[in-house]
Order: structure tokens, then sequence, then C-alpha cells
């Protein structure tokens, strides 16, 4: 019996240090063509949201195994609980909050339907829209807008959308003359009117805001929420996304 305590003892020793160790492994999702919230460079996963996830990853002592989606997937994961949270600059709606939790918002976003300037779209009246034919990709939140207040206002049809794996491709097809319009969150657009030949032609505002989405029921949202709030606090955050947004 004493041998038994003594190893007991050993095991509960040795889970101890390992949890102090960092040995803790969160699973992420991610969709990584959404600078600059989160995107590939060479070959390396960066962005804004990641910055924010592995400070709080360093204060708890915690490692990320990360795993990239297409948008679709990249939600699906974490509603299947296949992923610990998911980030790349997601929009929290009151859909998606149905099948997941999200973290207390951490930014504030706009969409933006965006034009070669070679084409020079622009419109004040959103009846004007019907004219064109607009692309984004698959699972955007873009798609519950057109439905719920587009539609019955007349303005346009989630059946005349394109849909596209990422923005990689709604881009290409933009340049290619395939898209008159693409519909980009801002913080993308910010990143892609600096590299393509790119406007605004019409930009919503004042109702979305994005948030680190985690599977119903998790403690570890709880906790994130603790150490935005607490530790990084707004100042920290916000430092953040100024290093990102320049």
């Amino acid at each position: 019996m004493r041998k038994l305590i003594g190893l007991l003892s050993v095991v509960l020793l040795l889970a101890a240090c390992s949890e102090k160790s960092g040995d803790k492994e969160i699973k992420v999702a991610v969709s990584p063509a959404s600078p600059p919230n989160l995107f590939e460079e060479n070959g390396t996963t960066k962005g804004l949201d990641l910055d924010i996830f592995e400070s709080y990853c360093k204060a708890r002592g915690c490692k990320l195994k990360i795993t990239a989606y297409d948008w679709q997937g990249m939600l699906g994961a974490v509603v299947s609980k296949q992923a610990d949270v998911a980030f790349s600059g997601i929009s929290i709606t009151k859909q998606r909050e149905e099948v997941m939790d999200f973290s207390k918002p951490y930014m504030e976003n706009t969409w933006n339907l965006v034009s070669l300037k070679s084409r020079n779209i622009k419109f004040d009246d959103l009846a004007e829209m019907k004219k064109y034919s607009v692309g984004y990709p698959r699972g955007m939140a873009y798609s519950d807008f057109i439905k719920n207040d587009l539609t019955p206002k007349g303005v346009y049809t989630l059946d005349k959308v394109k849909m596209y794996p990422s923005y990689n491709e709604v881009l290409s097809d933009l340049q290619n003359g395939n898209l008159d319009l693409a519909f980009l969150d801002g913080t993308v657009a910010s990143v892609y009117r600096k590299k393509l030949p790119i406007q605004d032609s019409y930009v919503f505002t004042g109702f979305d805001r994005f948030g680190f989405a985690f599977p119903k029921g998790s403690k570890l949202r709880e906790d994130f929420d603790n150490y935005m709030a607490n530790e990084l606090k707004p100042e920290g955050v916000q430092a953040i996304i100024n290093k990102w947004m320049q």
C-alpha cells in the first residue's frame, strides 16, 4: 500500500510539473487568408489574432497546435469540437452564437464591396448593387446579412452570389474580370488596397465585431476573456491591433 501511495504521489507530481512546464496543447483552427488578422507569408502563419492568442498562451504556459482549413471547415472544427478555438477575423453573428461560444468582441469591422479601379464602380444607393455580380468565401457572415437584410429590401439575393474557398480566389476572379464586386472585411480590404488596384464601391458600417470562437460550454473561453480584460487589458489589445493596421 505504501508503495502504491508513493507511486501515486510521483505520478501527481509529474503531472503538476508537466502542467507548469507548458505541455498543455490547445488545438487551433484557422483560415489563414484574412490579413491582417490571420494569413500566411513565406510559409509562416502570422497576424494580429495570432499575436493576441500567443500572448494568452505565453501567460498560461500552453502550446498551440494550428490546423488550417477553408472558412467553413474552420468553423465546423469548432462546432464539432475538433478544435478548442478558432480565429481569423471571425464576425460574431446570432446564427453562429447558436452553435458556438464567442469571446468578448476585440475589434470593430466594416464590410466593403470593392471593385477594380479601372471599372470605377461606385454607388450610394444600394439599389444599384443588383446590377453587379458579387463574390466572397463560403461560410462568411455576409450570407446572413444578404438573406435577412438585403433580400427583404429587394436589394440582392443569395442565388446571385459567387462563392469561393477563400479571399485569394475571390480577388483573382475580380482581377480577371470574372467578378464585378468582391465582399471583403474592412481589415482585409485595407491590406489588399495597398497591393492591388482596387477601390471601395460601397461600405457597410456600424454592426460587425470580431471575436475568438470556442465550442459551446468552453471553459477556455472564460479564462481567455478574463485574460483579455484583466491581464492584457484593452490598451494591450489595441497596441497589437495598431501594430498590424499601420
